[in-house]
Protein backbone atom coordinates (compact mmCIF):
# COMPACT_ATOMS: atom_id res chain seq x y z
CA UNK A 1 0.00 0.00 0.00
CA UNK A 2 1.48 3.35 -1.41
CA UNK A 3 0.71 6.81 0.89
CA UNK A 4 -1.84 7.75 -0.88
CA UNK A 5 -4.08 9.70 1.33
CA UNK A 6 -7.38 10.68 -0.06
CA UNK A 7 -8.79 12.55 2.54
CA UNK A 8 -5.29 14.21 2.66
CA UNK A 9 -5.76 15.24 -0.79
CA UNK A 10 -8.65 16.65 -0.87
CA UNK A 11 -8.11 18.71 2.74
CA UNK A 12 -5.01 20.06 0.66
CA UNK A 13 -6.93 20.78 -2.45
CA UNK A 14 -9.62 22.50 -1.06
CA UNK A 15 -7.23 24.94 1.18
CA UNK A 16 -5.31 25.56 -1.96
CA UNK A 17 -8.04 26.28 -3.86
CA UNK A 18 -9.87 28.99 -1.35
CA UNK A 19 -6.59 30.56 -0.58
CA UNK A 20 -5.80 31.02 -4.01
CA UNK A 21 -8.77 32.51 -5.25
CA UNK A 22 -8.60 36.39 -5.81
CA UNK A 23 -12.68 36.56 -4.58
CA UNK A 24 -11.93 34.78 -1.12
CA UNK A 25 -8.59 36.78 -0.41
CA UNK A 26 -10.86 39.95 -1.40
CA UNK A 27 -13.75 38.79 1.18
CA UNK A 28 -11.69 36.74 4.14
CA UNK A 29 -8.42 38.58 3.87
CA UNK A 30 -4.81 38.29 2.83
CA UNK A 31 -3.78 35.95 3.24
CA UNK A 32 -7.60 34.60 3.67
CA UNK A 33 -8.37 33.43 7.11
CA UNK A 34 -8.86 30.03 7.36
CA UNK A 35 -8.61 28.07 10.06
CA UNK A 36 -8.93 24.50 11.18
CA UNK A 37 -9.41 26.20 14.47
CA UNK A 38 -10.20 29.87 14.84
CA UNK A 39 -7.43 31.68 16.97
CA UNK A 40 -9.16 33.12 20.62
CA UNK A 41 -10.25 36.50 19.30
CA UNK A 42 -10.23 36.35 15.42
CA UNK A 43 -10.53 38.68 13.11
CA UNK A 44 -13.97 38.70 10.85
CA UNK A 45 -15.16 37.14 8.62
CA UNK A 46 -13.46 33.83 8.46
CA UNK A 47 -13.43 30.15 7.46
CA UNK A 48 -13.18 27.02 9.41
CA UNK A 49 -12.60 23.71 8.32
CA UNK A 50 -15.50 21.64 10.35
CA UNK A 51 -16.15 17.53 9.66
CA UNK A 52 -14.50 15.37 6.81
CA UNK A 53 -15.45 11.82 6.34
CA UNK A 54 -13.70 9.76 4.00
CA UNK A 55 -15.78 6.62 2.40
CA UNK A 56 -14.29 4.10 0.23
CA UNK A 57 -17.03 3.17 -1.96
CA UNK A 58 -14.21 1.26 -4.49
CA UNK A 59 -16.11 -1.51 -6.79
CA UNK A 60 -15.17 -3.04 -10.01
CA UNK A 61 -11.33 -3.25 -9.57
CA UNK A 62 -11.86 0.95 -9.46
CA UNK A 63 -10.44 2.69 -6.44
CA UNK A 64 -12.99 5.53 -5.44
CA UNK A 65 -13.11 7.65 -2.87
CA UNK A 66 -16.21 9.72 -1.37
CA UNK A 67 -15.67 12.99 0.83
CA UNK A 68 -18.47 15.30 2.71
CA UNK A 69 -16.83 18.01 4.06
CA UNK A 70 -18.56 21.00 6.21
CA UNK A 71 -17.14 24.47 5.92
CA UNK A 72 -18.41 27.32 8.49
CA UNK A 73 -17.87 30.97 7.59
CA UNK A 74 -18.61 33.56 10.32
CA UNK A 75 -19.24 36.92 10.27
CA UNK A 76 -19.92 40.35 12.20
CA UNK A 77 -21.46 42.09 9.36
CA UNK A 78 -24.70 44.26 10.24
CA UNK A 79 -26.95 41.18 8.08
CA UNK A 80 -26.58 38.00 5.64
CA UNK A 81 -25.01 39.66 2.83
CA UNK A 82 -21.41 39.44 3.65
CA UNK A 83 -21.83 35.48 4.68
CA UNK A 84 -24.25 35.04 1.68
CA UNK A 85 -21.11 36.47 -0.51
CA UNK A 86 -18.69 34.52 1.13
CA UNK A 87 -20.90 31.28 0.36
CA UNK A 88 -21.23 32.22 -3.25
CA UNK A 89 -17.34 32.24 -3.68
CA UNK A 90 -16.46 29.06 -1.75
CA UNK A 91 -19.92 27.30 -4.13
CA UNK A 92 -17.98 28.52 -7.01
CA UNK A 93 -14.78 27.12 -6.08
CA UNK A 94 -15.80 23.99 -5.13
CA UNK A 95 -17.72 23.33 -8.84
CA UNK A 96 -15.06 25.27 -11.32
CA UNK A 97 -11.46 25.21 -9.41
CA UNK A 98 -10.75 21.99 -7.37
CA UNK A 99 -7.41 20.37 -8.51
CA UNK A 100 -5.24 17.84 -6.78
CA UNK A 101 -1.22 16.88 -7.34
CA UNK A 102 -2.11 12.84 -6.02
CA UNK A 103 -5.99 12.63 -6.68
CA UNK A 104 -8.63 12.82 -9.73
CA UNK A 105 -11.54 15.03 -8.56
CA UNK A 106 -14.58 13.04 -10.11
CA UNK A 107 -16.91 14.87 -8.92
CA UNK A 108 -17.49 18.27 -6.25
CA UNK A 109 -20.49 20.02 -5.16
CA UNK A 110 -22.43 21.37 -2.74
CA UNK A 111 -25.17 19.20 -1.06
CA UNK A 112 -26.76 22.38 0.87
CA UNK A 113 -25.94 26.10 2.32
CA UNK A 114 -27.64 27.60 4.95
CA UNK A 115 -27.27 31.04 6.87
CA UNK A 116 -28.00 31.63 10.47
CA UNK A 117 -27.87 33.65 13.37
CA UNK A 118 -24.96 32.22 16.13
CA UNK A 119 -26.19 31.90 19.84
CA UNK A 120 -24.25 34.82 20.52
CA UNK A 121 -27.02 37.44 18.25
CA UNK A 122 -23.90 39.30 16.92
CA UNK A 123 -22.33 36.67 14.55
CA UNK A 124 -24.01 35.17 11.27
CA UNK A 125 -22.63 31.40 10.54
CA UNK A 126 -22.88 30.61 7.07
CA UNK A 127 -23.22 26.26 6.73
CA UNK A 128 -21.82 23.97 3.78
CA UNK A 129 -21.96 20.75 3.05
CA UNK A 130 -19.35 19.69 0.41
CA UNK A 131 -19.06 16.75 -1.83
CA UNK A 132 -16.37 15.24 -3.18
CA UNK A 133 -15.28 12.17 -5.45
CA UNK A 134 -11.77 11.27 -6.17
CA UNK A 135 -9.59 8.34 -7.71
CA UNK A 136 -5.82 8.30 -7.39
CA UNK A 137 -3.97 9.42 -10.82
CA UNK A 138 -3.29 7.00 -12.98
CA UNK A 139 0.68 6.85 -11.77
CA UNK A 140 -0.48 5.93 -8.53
CA UNK A 141 -3.46 3.28 -9.53
CA UNK A 142 -0.59 0.46 -9.39
CA UNK A 143 0.38 1.58 -6.05
CA UNK A 144 -2.73 1.30 -4.22
CA UNK A 145 -3.84 -1.91 -5.78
Amino acid sequence: MSGYNPALSVARALHSALSGDAAITAALGDPARLYDFAPDDPVFPYLTYGPLRTEDISGDDAVLTAHTLTLHVWSRYGGRIQTLDVLGHIRRVVEENLSSADAQIIAASVTFSDCLRAPDGRTTHGLMRVSIRTQPKDNLLEEVA
